[in-house]
């Protein structure tokens, strides 16, 4: 079986191949606002690289959000339109939850809950927190957009391991930066694909032509400059 795994919630784009359970190839640009001229590159290398083709493609996994609004709607396009091209199946994978991953993959032997940090906007971060268990990972607070300044009393107590785009915001408002060991490891498309590989032997896939990320908070947008200046 052959999956496609895809990254695009934050400024990096990712793509990954894993075939049964072996990482085949990983290929990541790290260029914020570059997801719509990077991602169909980045998938049509990755696949010439291992001598496949779209049509070989058995699963896409797509990080589902939150994250940036721009990058979730551009990797969902992409992966809704490889699945209904190739007729391979849809696996939306929590971002948050492919970042805490890595936590764990850094920290194999971590005790500590992981907080999964992304940057929102207004004061907030996207997080969540995961701790690791015998089956994997195990949400004990579900993705949520916190304040900063209520991130500490919403925090299960005691350490943590944080990851993410946000990590260094969520450590310049602490009141005890001690509280967290940082962990350092960007958004990852293996371990979206790794995750993604799990939730479809579990029969978690998606209608793709109803399926849309997982935004999280509506979309505002500001109202448009005029052309000509008065």
């Amino acid at each position: 079986m052959l999956l496609l795994g895809i990254e695009t919630a934050t400024d990096v784009c990712s793509v990954a191949l894993v075939q049964g359970e072996k990482l085949l190839a990983e290929l990541s640009v790290d260029v914020p606002r570059s997801h719509a001229s990077q991602l169909v590159p980045l998938v049509q290398r990755v696949l010439q690289d291992q001598g496949k083709t779209p049509a070989d493609l058995d699963v896409i996994a797509v990080s589902a959000g939150p994250g940036s609004y721009t990058g979730l709607r551009i990797g969902a396009s992409t992966a809704k339109g490889l699945a209904f091209a190739t007729g391979a199946a849809l696996v939306a994978v929590p971002t948050l939850k492919a970042l805490a991953r890595a936590a764990k993959f850094g920290q194999p032997e971590a005790k500590h809950p992981i907080l999964a940090v992304i940057p929102s906007r207004r004061g907030e971060v996207y997080a969540a927190v995961y701790i690791i268990t015998s089956d994997g990972l195990a949400a004990v607070r579900e993705p949520e957009a916190v304040k900063l300044t209520n991130l500490y009393d919403w925090l299960p107590d005691g350490h943590s391991l944080v990851i993410g785009p946000a990590a260094q915001t969520v450590l310049d408002a602490a009141p005890d930066p001690s509280q967290f060991l940082v962990v350092e490891a960007a958004p990852s498309a293996a371990h979206v694909a790794t995750l993604g590989l799990e939730r479809f032997k579990n029969g978690r896939t998606e209608n793709v032509g109803a399926w849309e990320p997982y935004y999280l908070k509506a979309f505002v947008a500001k109202p448009p400059r005029p052309i000509f200046e008065a």
